[in-house]
């Protein structure tokens, strides 16, 4: 049997990019509200 090579076409590609663009935001979001809780909790504690 031949190998045959994946080649990605380019609305896979941008399905792909998407989605790695949205677990990107979702992740620095998360660590936003992390960082903004903190200071918060911060003023409130102290």
């Amino acid at each position: 049997m031949a190998a045959r090579i994946n080649e990605m076409t380019d609305d896979e590609y941008e399905v792909r990019l998407r989605i790695l663009v949205r677990i990107v935001s979702v992740c620095t979001l998360g660590l936003m509200s992390f960082a903004a809780g903190l200071l918060i909790g911060a003023f409130v504690l102290f």
